[in-house]
């Protein structure tokens, strides 16, 4: 893979990152009531930032846009490097989206309101670091600097058992971290063994010409990192605590964003740097897929809880990012990129409507629900909406990423494409239940229900706001992929050309 690299002519990635934590700064000289303002204010214009960029992007050719690169500690070799491909740009622009939402929606918070937009505001500016970076020490400084904001996050404004989640969540993702940096680490050192350079860029580290038996360690250490963040099964036991736990915009953040950092991390690094182990490791990849799918996917069934029922399906969603990246081939790898844009708008919503039920009926146990949408058309409406798009129907984003994820597995492995496909019965079955439960099911309604429903509003501006951006973009991916393929099918092909040439 030959790579280009496109200068910026004005550093917006860099003002990307600056503005959330500029906001922050200001913010904490302020009195409380600028907190709110001022942080929709911000996430407004890195979206706009992002979206000048993803409009702007030339995807008729794979080169490294929007890129600076300054150094920093010469003598390690080390350097602010960062610009995006269609990967890149892709994930920027739905954390930007993301966190327009989370902020809009955020406005009804009461409790030590400032330091609450101060966390979310340096979690964004991390966030968009992680996938903007292409030298390994900044790389490792955001993914590393998000886990403080998303712990206090959970921790503070969460439920009940808020710092047990919050705990759980910080050693898993913690200890992920340390095998991620081991392996970097051995990389830099074996680099500066064969070839004399000190250097932690991501393009200089690419083309080590590794043994195989330090492929296979190096892509072990690297995955144990990326597959506790995705997070994949058997390691995924502390996203329903951190989901159930965790304040609504909280839980927007970490499904839509956090978890595609995991899944970034396999395509980012594992396949480029270490396409033997890669290939060695499939089945491997395609069984754990499947397990997470499946079993994932029997788990939200089993629930009564909407948050925890809606984490298990997160983990079974991310299963098809998982079969569609180690397809290796275009049709599965643009499969697993859609699907992680597609997971990022649905689980963004249903998480919004988890909290917008709780707020209004003041439970998240599906027992206490019933009959709602007699009593708010307009939330029930999109609510429907989104919770078809995650179920994959035709027409909708979801069915895009799945429906291309099977195929690119259906080439390399049948009865995988198959156990992954028979799955998506049950993942319709567990929301329809969840919807018809909540929504429709209208002979759970007692007397005393019907008179507390009867004053219940439907969506008020910020709910509506922060809901229907979420809503549209289902239908823009589902009725029009197209230009959402031509935009990543060129990166698609540049990381997988050790494997389809290219």
């Amino acid at each position: 893979m030959t790579v280009e690299f496109v200068n910026a002519t004005f550093p917006v990635i860099t003002v990307s990152i600056i503005i959330p934590l500029l906001f922050a700064g200001v913010l904490f000289f302020l009195p409380e009531r600028h907190a709110k303002p001022l942080s929709i204010i911000a996430s407004v214009i890195v979206f706009v930032i992002s979206t000048y960029m993803l409009f702007a992007y030339d995807y008729s050719s794979y080169a490294i846009q929007f890129y600076e690169k300054y150094s920093w500690i010469p003598y390690l070799g080390v350097s602010y490097e960062v610009g995006v491909d269609a990967l890149s740009l892709t994930m920027v622009w739905l954390t930007a989206l993301c966190f327009v939402v989370a902020f809009v929606w955020s406005t009804n918070i009461q409790k030590r309101i400032k330091e609450y937009f101060i966390a979310f505001l340096v979690l964004e500016a991390a966030c968009i670091g992680v996938f903007v970076s292409w030298d390994l020490v900044w790389f490792y400084i955001f993914w590393e600097a998000m886990l403080i904001p998303m712990f206090l996050i959970i921790g503070i404004w969460g439920y009940a058992e808020r710092i047990y989640a919050a705990t759980k969540f910080f050693i898993y993702t913690f200890f992920g971290s340390l095998f991620l940096l081991i392996g970097v680490v051995g990389m830099y050192i074996y680099q500066f063994m064969e070839r004399g350079v000190l250097s932690t860029s991501y393009f200089d580290l690419m083309n080590l010409g590794l043994p195989f038996k330090l492929e296979v360690i190096f892509f072990l250490l690297l995955a144990l990192g990326f597959a506790i963040k995705v997070p994949m099964w058997p390691f995924h036991t502390w996203l329903p605590a951190a989901h159930v736990q965790a304040p609504t915009a909280g839980s927007v953040i970490l499904a839509a964003v956090l978890l595609k950092m995991g899944t970034y991390g396999f395509v980012r690094f594992s396949l480029p740097w270490f396409p033997e182990a890669s290939k060695y490791f499939v089945p491997v990849m395609f069984a754990l897929g499947v397990i997470a799918i499946i079993y994932t996917a029997m788990m939200a069934l089993a629930q009564t809880h909407i948050k925890r029922l809606i984490a298990y399906s997160s983990v079974s969603h991310m299963g098809f990012v998982t079969i569609g990246t180690f397809a290796l081939n275009m049709e599965g790898m643009n499969g697993a990129i859609i699907t992680m844009i597609s997971h990022g708008f649905t689980s963004a919503a249903l998480f919004l409507a988890a909290g917008y039920i709780y707020e209004r009926v003041h439970s998240y146990e599906i027992k206490d629900l019933g009959g709602l949408a007699r009593f708010m058309p307009v939330f029930a409406t999109l609510f429907m909406i989104s919770a078809m798009a995650s179920a994959g129907l035709p027409g909708l984003s979801g069915f895009v990423g799945e429906f291309l994820s099977l195929l690119g597995t259906f080439k390399v492995s049948i009865i995988t494409a198959v156990l992954a496909g028979v799955s998506l019965i049950v993942g319709a079955g567990y929301t329809l239940w969840l919807y018809h439960k909540a929504m429709f099911k209208e002979s759970e309604l007692s007397e005393s229900k019907i008179e507390r429903w009867e004053k219940l509003r439907d969506m008020n501006t910020a709910e509506l706001l922060s809901f229907l951006p979420l809503v549209i973009l289902m239908f823009v991916i589902g009725l029009y992929p197209a230009w959402w393929i031509r935009l990543i099918e060129t990166t698609s092909a540049a990381i997988l050309s050790k494997f389809i040439g290219g």
